[in-house]
């Protein structure tokens, strides 16, 4: 009890501390008395409690508490000891990252929250919206007063245009713009709700805007984002793709091709590309795992004739039940690697994410270097296959959202090493002159910190000694050192990969997030292995052979095992038959017949939907002789689609049972009430409009298309309508038509407004019009959101958006976009 109180025999605390106690290392208020304290009382090496003293000394530090943004992470502690550095601070300290005097402004905007920053649409399809945009927000992106926070009473700094993206960064972060009472503050959050539902604007982190800008996609492009989820990237390359697409003629060759290994984060992805409509027939969806992406351009080989007739009526695909070697066994007479088809690669692999320290403040108590560690070698296998992938003299971006070198600069080098001179990093300052970085890291250290204890290890052969535990060590790669540069003992000079090219964001440069980019070229064809003739490949190479795993099909089976059945995610050419009733019932013209019904497909035989592919997405991921490997998600622009079959829907008879089968007047499928079969929809309307004459394409004045936009969904009567729209649709049969706006004063196809996308309207049997306007989940305030739009055009600005019922609020889930 009294060594509890602080006393041992007799003595007091403080005179046991003047008799030379020293303090432990476990617990500062602890002491530890050695034999020269009280040799004769046997307390020799007892530890005792020391009560704090009554008031701290001046020459120690208050107690200092830095409160760290809020997040919708509950869980973890919003507040850092001030007096006390972190495992991220001592980790970046050692690895000298950035210069000491930068210190302080470094780690005092990694514990600010990220300002609301945005990029407006390049797209040709969006440049009306754009302008009308810019106009109505022009009091707001350049305020003539100051604004000030409402909580801090700090001024706000007005936003800053970002030319190199065409972006803005707001002064402010998402909570004080969402919660702000401020009446300016409230009406730009408005402002950018109502914009971002039409696709005129994006809201996307300034960093992750660097590798589409500076990765330079052109519509002939074919484009592949390996780890493309949630898709601001993608969206990113799509508008750069659709940059000049006005509509026929202009269609990009190009497609861009987004992957995730999650089926759920893709199916995400393609909600989120719906928001950009008929520009999405540039894309395919994919659902691969990034360092196993199949290469479409390799041939799958065909089964031996017998074995074709087996598989023949079995609901099996003879192209994909091959007993020759495997596509990833296969390779060319030269040794090299197969050819890559993808003009454009991002690579944006995951990471540790230290650098969403801003946006993911639970990562300040998480965070360890052994998480970077643990991915380094996932991030070079990534790399690795982007780069085969690629064709010679493309370009693919590797990036990551950290700060370690070793999962940016040791990666990079490694890649460049391994490509044995086929890639070159690319200097891309140019390319966004005025972004603010700093250049790559020539030289770093690896440390890890397993117990607190912080252990640097100079090479590799030091990381693989028997004091290192077994589960750390093979954690360490050869790989993660820096190259070896500079001038040997024997005087022979290395010259190591020029990784100050490297792009390196600071979140204090430019107020944003951490970032890692590097540009690489692909300047020859990959070299192939230095010893291809070992007997593991020989063996794999030859077909039948017990325990190769490689002897069938495209992804491997044992011998013997029965053929793989036909793959449910390609896209199949439509029925001759069904495209020729639709183009009889909307009267196509030449450019159908030339065009429009190559790009028409199903994923099934009950024909629900018929999807648009552009011809750059048929080049890429159709028609290649190896796009059976491929896991398609989604692709293209749903152009028609069955009565019917939307979720909720009655279900339609349609004649005869037969989806192709012809109605009364000879001009395709019809149900039971008379109605088309086939469904127009809102996106497919835009493709539709320059491949089909005026039989069911009415020029309709402003007058008449307000009474369909302003209550969407409702049947209008036709004497409601001027008289020659009245007529005009009468004397066709009931079903989807297309509306456009006819310019005031004129009239006839060639005085049609461009300012006013075509509408799919519904002529119902009863003899009216509604426009039917239909959207995936997740897009529920789309449709009303682009009426409203389309409103305000034809009313001018003289309305604002809330006369319209524009005023959606942001949902739990549009967090994930941003």
């Amino acid at each position: 009890a009294a060594k509890r109180r602080g006393h041992v025999a007799g003595k007091s605390a403080a005179a046991a501390d003047g008799a030379g106690a020293s303090p432990s290392i476990a617990n500062p208020n602890k002491k530890v008395f050695g034999d020269d304290d009280d040799a004769g009382t046997g307390d020799a090496q007892h530890t005792v409690n020391v009560p704090p003293p009554p008031a701290a000394p001046s020459h120690h530090r208050p107690a200092e508490k830095i409160v760290l943004p809020s997040t919708t992470a509950p869980w973890f502690s919003r507040t850092l000891d001030g007096n006390k550095a972190t495992h991220f601070e001592e980790y970046y300290r050692r690895q000298a990252i950035l210069p000491d005097e930068e210190w302080g402004s470094f780690l005092s905007h990694l514990r600010k929250p990220l300002p609301v920053t945005f990029r407006m649409s390049n797209m040709a399809s969006h440049a009306n919206g754009v302008a009308e945009a810019l106009a109505e927000g022009k009091r707001l992106l350049r305020p003539r007063q100051q604004l000030y926070n409402e909580v801090t009473g700090r001024p706000i700094p007005p936003p800053k245009e970002l030319r190199w993206c065409n972006g803005w960064q707001l002064g402010c972060d998402k909570m004080a713009l969402k919660y702000s009472r401020t009446p300016e503050l409230r009406e730009f959050q408005r402002w950018l709700v109502k914009y971002n539902s039409t696709g005129v604007l994006t809201r996307q982190a300034v960093d992750s805007m660097v590798p589409a800008a500076i990765l330079g996609v052109e519509p002939h492009h074919f484009v592949l984002d390996m780890c493309a989820s949630p898709g601001s990237k993608t969206t990113q390359c799509i508008e750069q793709l659709n940059a000049n697409n006005t509509g026929a003629g202009s269609i990009p060759t190009g497609c861009v091709v987004a992957n995730d290994i999650n089926p759920r984060r893709a199916y995400f992805l393609v909600r989120r590309c719906a928001a950009l409509g008929s520009a999405t027939g540039s894309l395919m969806v994919a659902n691969h795992h990034a360092q196993w992406f199949p290469n479409p351009g390799v041939p799958i080989r065909t089964l031996p004739e017998g074995i074709q007739s087996a598989c023949a009526g079995g609901g099996l695909d003879a192209r994909t039940s091959s007993r020759d070697p495997a596509p990833a066994a296969t390779r060319e007479d030269s040794g090299r690697y197969p050819e890559g088809v993808y003009d454009r690669i991002i690579c944006d692999v995951p990471c540790s994410g230290d650098g969403t320290l801003r946006k993911n403040p639970q990562i300040w108590s998480e965070w360890r270097p052994e998480f970077a560690m643990g991915l380094h070698q996932l991030q070079l296998r990534i790399a690795q296959r982007g780069a085969a992938l690629l064709k010679v003299g493309g370009h693919m971006v590797y990036s990551t959202c950290s700060f370690n070198p070793v999962e940016n600069e040791a990666v990079v080098a490694e890649l460049v090493r391994r490509c044995g001179g086929a890639l070159e990093i690319v200097d891309a300052s140019d390319r966004v002159a005025d972004l603010k970085r700093r250049p790559g890291m020539k030289h770093w250290r690896v440390v890890t910190m397993v117990d607190d204890e912080t252990v640097e290890y100079p090479t590799y052969e030091d990381s693989q000694r028997e004091s290192v535990s077994v589960g750390l060590r093979r954690k360490f790669e050869r790989s993660m050192w820096p190259p070896k540069s500079g001038v040997t003992k024997l005087g022979k000079r290395i010259k190591g990969p020029p990784l100050e090219r490297c792009m390196r964001l600071m979140p204090h440069l430019q107020d944003m997030g951490g970032f890692f980019a590097t540009l690489l070229k692909k300047v020859a064809p990959l070299p192939g292995p230095k010893d291809p003739t070992r007997a593991g490949v020989e063996r794999a190479m030859k077909t039948g052979e017990e325990g190769t795993g490689a002897g069938e099909g495209p992804f491997g089976s044992g011998t013997g095992g029965a053929p793989r059945r036909r793959s449910e995610h390609t896209y199949a050419p439509a029925s001759t038959s069904l495209v020729e009733s639709l183009r009889r019932e909307w009267g196509g013209t030449e450019t159908w017949v030339n065009e429009f019904a190559a790009g028409l497909h199903v994923r099934s035989d009950t024909n629900r939907a018929l999807t648009y592919l552009s011809p750059g997405v048929r080049a890429a991921c159709v028609d290649q002789p190896g796009v059976a490997r491929i896991k398609c998600v989604w692709s293209g622009v749903r152009v028609f689609e069955k009565r019917g079959t939307a979720p909720g829907e009655r279900r339609e008879v349609i004649t005869k049972g037969d989806e192709s089968a012809e109605g009364a007047d000879g001009r395709g499928p019809v149900t039971a009430d008379g109605v088309s079969a086939y469904r127009l929809t809102q996106e497919g309307a835009a493709v539709l409009a320059d491949h089909v004459g005026d039989d069911r394409k009415f020029a309709l004045p402003a007058r008449d298309l307000k009474q369909l936009l302003k209550e969407p969904g409702k049947e209008i009567p036709l004497k409601s309508f001027t008289p020659a729209v009245a007529n005009a649709a009468r004397s066709v049969r009931p079903g989807s038509v297309i509306v456009e706006l006819r310019k005031a004063g004129g009239g006839g196809a060639a005085e049609i407004d461009d300012s006013c996308p075509s509408l799919a309207v519904e002529l119902t049997a009863g003899g009216g019009l509604k426009v039917d306007w239909r959207y995936r989940k997740g897009l529920e305030g789309a449709p009303k959101a682009a009426a409203a739009a389309i409103l305000r055009r034809l009313d001018g600005p003289s309305r604002g958006y809330d006369d319209y019922g524009g005023d959606e609020e942001w949902g739990e889930d549009d967090d994930q976009f941003y």
